[in-house]
């Protein structure tokens, strides 16, 4: 099932009736959805689709020959001039190529040839092509290198990112919100996990089935996503655990792992590149004295949960105890789990009422501040300097009163006094809660209602 990626069709359709030849690079983690998408923008249109292996450039070639049935072709120039001519009655050619990278660095002739074909249709507007890639810090830091003076035909770049929660939730539209808050917990907005998820059976029946055994579809699958574009796993695999485990700040790191700080600096730095994990940097207020400072995690929901629940007991799911992992080493610490997931939601959710302006102000700077006494989950100014503050609660039970107590302490601490303010429940509040929330004007949210 397709779903999303509005904004990525019509930036392609756009280019497409352009009336001129062009060349669009496409690219994102594996199991995006950048084959997907291609497959849907190129329905209808006289397309053709070509996944490069890692092969030889004598048996690329083969291979191209054999699928584009241009067997008389003797080289990639011949290959690429045959398929143009086989389907030119048919309208503008869309060539996408798959995992272009294999192209580039296994075949080297291979760009000369594209080049010289690519030029000789760059002004009539009978050719768009599409250059896919899974390689992300690739793409970002040595594709143009590669490319050389050829880069500068590239129209664009379109990464393609993990799902919303609101496409997460188009996407499973049979599950309630907080079943797709612990979907995207677990699985992120990563489509081809996504499609392995059951909305017919419970949390705990799709995690044991898709991690807690040797044959499960993703029990190895991060250390698989990280060989592709990581060396040294063993130090990845390290500082991954150590971050999953709480440890956010480069001296915790530095204490769990032993490596030196530059090391994992340096380490840190490649997993950001890849969009595993990240820096937080907190929302900018007066109070700067109480800010948690130099904080890191991993910002991949999926690898979150991989390195949290599963690699500690890969070999108790080994001996075939998946079940006894789940009862004991992953349900009782669900809640503290999910908090993080219900946050990034909940701060979506108040960007969306942005958007269409249902909130008292425009708001145009949102994040997150990080506090020593606690953490203000969405934080947002207008351009004036009103403020807004939200927090999140994701306990089994309705929030209660002295929950309100601690959110005014950190934004105390903080040095913010909202002009908006809103409280998020994952089940709702108690009557107590609600009469001090309406006394004090704040917003109540309980997720079933978002």
């Amino acid at each position: 099932m397709f779903t999303g990626r509005t904004q990525e069709l019509e930036r392609l359709e756009g280019l497409y009736a352009s009336g001129r030849s062009s060349i669009i690079v496409l690219y994102g983690r594996s199991g995006i959805g950048k084959t997907a998408l291609a497959r849907r923008f190129s329905q209808g249109k006289n397309a053709v689709y070509y996944a490069a292996r890692r092969v030889t450039a004598k048996e690329q070639l083969f291979c191209m020959k054999h699928e584009w049935k241009a067997e008389a072709a003797t080289d990639f120039y011949d290959a690429l001039t045959d398929l143009y001519t086989s389907c030119e009655a048919e309208g503008k050619l869309v060539l996408i190529l798959d995992e272009f990278r294999n192209l580039l660095e296994d075949s080297p002739d291979f760009l000369t040839a594209f080049l010289r074909f690519y030029a000789e249709h760059h002004g009539d507007g009978t050719v768009m092509v599409l250059l896919l890639s899974s390689s992300i810090a690739w793409v970002e830091n040595e594709m143009t290198a590669v490319l050389g003076n050829a880069a500068r035909l590239l129209q664009g770049f379109i990464k393609l990112k993990e799902f919303s929660f609101m496409e997460l939730a188009g996407y499973h539209k049979n599950s309630s919100v907080q079943d797709n808050i612990y979907t995207g917990a677990v699985l992120g907005g990563v489509p081809a996990y996504l499609r392995l998820w059951r909305e017919n059976e419970s949390f705990r029946e799709n995690v044991i089935r898709l991690f807690l055994s040797e044959d499960a579809p993703l029990f190895s699958e991060a250390e698989y996503y990280l060989k592709k574009d990581l060396r040294e796993l063993s130090a990845y695999n390290a500082i991954l655990a150590a971050l999953a485990q709480g440890k956010n700040k480069l001296n915790d790191i530095y204490a769990q792992t032993g490596f030196s700080r530059a090391k994992i600096s340096v380490y840190l730095k490649n997993l950001t590149e890849l969009d595993c994990t990240e820096k937080l940097f907190s929302f900018d207020t007066s109070e700067q004295g109480s800010v948690q400072k130099g904080l890191y995690r991993i910002r991949e929901p999926f690898l979150r949960f991989w390195y949290r629940f599963v690699y500690p007991n890969l070999s108790e799911i080994a001996l075939g105890r998946g079940v006894q992992v789940y009862e004991t080493a992953i349900a009782p610490y669900l809640t503290g789990y999910i908090r993080e997931a219900f946050s990034t939601v909940c701060g979506e959710y108040l960007q969306v009422m942005n958007q269409y302006k249902r909130l008292n102000g425009q708001y145009g700077n949102f994040g997150v501040w990080y506090g020593k006494l606690g953490t203000i989950d969405v934080v947002a100014k207008t351009e004036d300097g009103a403020l807004l503050a939200g927090f999140c609660e994701c306990d089994a039970n309705k929030t209660a009163l002295p929950v309100l107590e601690r959110y005014e302490m950190v934004l105390e601490s903080a040095g913010i006094h909202p002009n908006e303010w809103y409280c998020f429940s994952m089940c709702g509040f108690t009557p107590e809660f609600e009469k001090a929330a309406a006394e004090r004007g704040i917003n109540l949210v309980c997720a079933k209602d978002m």
